[in-house]
């Protein structure tokens, strides 16, 4: 079976996947938001059936047509009221327009170019039985409910930072390739957003008033907070507040080997001081994603410095004020 979809994954998870993997049935996945092309189009002739999910992209209604006329069955599954054009004035007039785009400009059509209409909820099957909708049963895949292991990173630095941004996607890319179970959390604009959002376990927050910020970063939110601070004039002037960003999250830190982190951090007791190699970033990520205790005493030691400061504590290493 073909599923030609277009950012449908929830909804294939949610009613197809489950039901067609229990029957042995091989899934074909095609993006309709590609072009139609030889091989997506080969792929799909050697299947007995389609299912258009959600969407039916204008470029795709010839092929589609043709792969019909050569005997193939078309369904279209709908998971949302998609056909009715009254039923979407309220909405955002340019998420109105994209439904538009995408199939809603059908409404009329679409019935005859395909063989079934698929639902996914009792109004859906009762509003369009008269073009002989069938409800498909709420089937979700068990990945959806399976309890996954999660190990969550967090960069907290603002878009100012954008030499570190530039610097974190590459090593964001490989790490997020090499592990399956890692998150990461990011601040940032909608440039931010654009740049990263490509990612896998990738969230970006939008900036936020100081108290939720707080909230929003507590205790056990974190388990290894990404700290780079690239060579720049405007860095020299940074004080080490993301040390107590990392305490306040429960969080391992690791920081770049430079001030103002080299005269606070204790490499390898309440942080971990790394040169500008991502490779190197990368390597003591996955040693601390095998190694929870180390992580846990990291953490644990972060926090204690954070304290002495808080408590106007001096480290060990360091001078008092006014000696």
């Amino acid at each position: 079976m073909a599923l030609l979809h277009q950012g449908g994954q929830s909804t294939i998870d949610h009613y197809l996947r489950g039901p067609l993997e229990a029957e042995g049935e091989r899934i074909v996945l095609i993006d309709s938001a590609q072009r139609p092309s030889a091989p997506a189009l080969k792929e799909l002739a050697s299947c007995r059936l389609i299912v258009v999910v959600r969407y039916l992209p204008r470029l795709w209604l010839r092929p589609l047509a043709q792969l019909r006329a050569d005997g193939l069955t078309l369904a279209y599954l709908m998971d949302d009221d998609l056909l009715d054009p009254s039923v979407q004035k309220p909405l955002p007039p340019t998420y109105r327009r994209r439904l538009w785009d995408r199939v809603t400009r059908l409404h009329q059509r679409l019935p005859q170019l395909v063989d079934h209409l698929w639902v996914t909820s009792a109004w859906l099957a009762e509003k369009y039985g008269h073009l002989g909708a069938e409800l498909l049963p709420l089937a979700p895949h068990h990945d959806l409910l399976s309890v996954q292991p999660r190990l969550q990173l967090a960069y907290l630095g603002t878009s100012v930072h954008e030499a570190e941004f530039l610097w974190l996607l590459p090593l964001l890319e490989s790490l997020q390739k090499r592990h399956s179970h890692t998150h990461v959390e990011l601040f940032g604009d909608l440039t931010i957003n654009r740049r990263f959002r490509h990612l896998p376990r990738l969230r970006i927050l939008h900036p936020m008033s100081w108290d939720n910020y707080l909230a929003e970063t507590g205790h056990g939110r974190v388990d290894i907070l990404l700290t780079p601070l690239l060579p720049a004039p405007f860095n020299a002037a940074r004080a080490a507040v993301k040390v107590i960003d990392a305490a306040r999250c429960g969080a391992a830190g690791l920081y770049s080997d430079r001030e103002p982190y080299r005269s606070v951090i204790q490499d390898g007791v309440d942080g971990l001081l790394l040169d500008d190699d991502q490779e190197s970033w990368l390597s003591a990520i996955a040693r601390l994603i095998s190694d929870p205790e180390e992580r846990r005493r990291l953490a644990a030691a972060g926090r204690q410095r954070a304290l002495q400061l808080s408590h106007g504590t001096q480290h060990p290493r360091k001078t008092p004020i006014g000696s």
